[in-house]
């Protein structure tokens, strides 16, 4: 993913200045309060906002929507637009509130940005009896702003942590459950292989991504990014203590491929994938990729397994999670079969058998989407024996999660924290630049009224 540039992120702040001025967020829609005659909804059109790139997760619903417009006349046309252009496609069409979507595919991130521009769900969760509940509350929370459940979590992420099988059984090895064995295993992958340890990414930019697995080592360590007071916190002992780890695999154990002190999330992935690396802590989705020999390389398809995310001694693991969910526009024109629509995605059974043919290789590569949000799916048996248990250990690491704040600030405060890593991976004092950082965070904090 990569980050927007100045001059769209001006532009959207320009169509937000002008929606506050025009008063636009408000609705007056009664959609969802009244049953809904299904024949009505015949021919109707439903247009889904999705990002570009060949997801298998989209890709599944692209192609089953055929049989969903068959058994139901509802058609459903599905746009795809680059990641970068994505906030700025869903915010031109909310201030305007031309329903050119019904439905938009968001990152969780961009939901304090655009929650004016979705429709509340909960008139129709009541109405149709939905159950919520059917996913786990940390995803369910990134779904709900100031009260209201604005979209459903029907794609999420969980960090696991990766792991070369092969390697591992070499030197009689176990996959680590805290920080300091990562290290200690890491030092031996180094030592005794043409492999580095592990490849974590630092690199600056790419929408924060080097903050996820720093966030992993900081919270299972007891410190945190902000506290009640929203003031930062993250250069306490805690937090320096857990940074100087992170930041030590490379600066000073050196059991990282070099290029990590640029990576961001892709970079690193890629090269676990080529086999430069013998562990890697990210999304869960990836696991499917690292296995293939269409997408891996032939010493590592095949090979590879899957952990929790290691935690400090004594303490709990406590992994990333990130959804990118759907939402109901308020400017949509068909409400009613828009929701249809959500509930399709969202049956359980149709989330259940697009993975469950994917475990068993029984569609294309394009469609094997491996993506489980809802919990009685995480925990199906069948799925589990099909892969070794790898949705058992997703759904512990979901229901332990944490999740980076949701404030429309955190866009400005995650490039000050991801520079920060990135300076601090190239050898830079990891005390200083952390102060250095909470300063900047609180200044920004401040001026948006924090501590009035």
């Amino acid at each position: 993913m990569r980050k927007r540039n100045g001059l769209r992120f001006i532009t959207v702040l320009i169509l937000m200045v002008s929606l506050l001025i025009a008063g636009c967020s408000s609705s007056n829609s009664t959609s969802g309060e009244k049953p809904v005659d299904k024949d009505s909804l015949k021919g109707k059109t439903v247009k889904v906002l999705i990002s570009a790139g060949g997801t298998q997760q989209f890709n599944a619903w692209i192609e089953r929507s055929k049989e969903f417009a068959k058994q139901t006349g509802i058609k459903v046309e599905f746009i795809e637009t680059p990641y970068e252009n994505l906030l700025e496609d869903i915010t031109t069409d909310g201030i305007a509130n031309a329903g050119a979507y019904d439905i938009v595919a968001y990152l969780d991130a961009m939901g304090s940005s655009i929650s004016p521009f979705l429709e509340p769900l909960d008139s129709y969760v009541k109405r149709d009896n939905f159950d919520v509940k059917r996913w786990p509350q940390s995803i369910v929370d990134l779904s709900t702003f100031e009260g209201k459940l604005l979209s459903l979590p029907v794609r999420a992420h969980v960090q696991m942590m990766f792991y070369r099988k092969d390697i591992f059984n070499k030197l009689n090895l176990q996959p680590p459950t805290t920080w300091q064995e990562l290290e200690g295993v890491s030092k031996k992958i180094t030592e005794n292989t043409d492999t580095a340890g592990i490849v974590p990414y630092y690199g600056a930019g790419n929408n924060g991504q080097n903050l996820y697995m720093w966030t992993a080592y900081l919270w299972s360590k007891g410190g945190d990014i902000f506290d009640k007071d929203m003031k930062p916190v993250f250069a306490s002992k805690e937090g320096i203590e857990a940074t100087q780890k992170y930041i030590d695999l490379h600066v000073k154990e050196k059991v990282t491929p070099p290029g990590s002190v640029t990576f961001g999330e892709q970079d690193a992935r890629t090269s676990f994938k080529q086999g430069d690396a013998a562990m890697w802590i990210g999304w869960w989705w990836v696991f499917s990729e690292f296995n293939s020999p269409e997408t891996a390389a032939k010493e590592v398809a095949g090979n590879v397994g899957f952990a929790p995310v290691p935690a400090w001694e004594g303490q709990d693991s406590k992994a990333n999670v990130l959804t990118f969910p759907l939402a109901m526009m308020k400017g949509s024109k068909n409400k009613d079969a828009a929701w249809e629509v959500l509930k399709w995605i969202a049956e359980p059974q149709e989330e259940l058998d697009i993975v469950t043919k994917a475990v068993k290789k029984e569609v294309p590569a394009e469609l094997q989407s491996t993506v489980v949000t809802q919990l009685d799916n995480l925990r199906n048996e069948e799925l589990n024996q099909l892969s070794e248990g790898f949705f058992n250990v997703a759904a512990d690491n979901f229901e332990s999660a944490r999740t980076l704040p949701m404030i429309p600030e955190w866009p400005q405060i995650a490039d000050v924290l991801s520079a920060a890593i990135s300076k601090m991976a190239t050898g830079e004092q990891v005390e200083s630049n952390l102060k250095d950082a909470a300063k900047k965070v609180e200044d920004i904090l401040d001026k948006a009224g924090y501590y009035k």
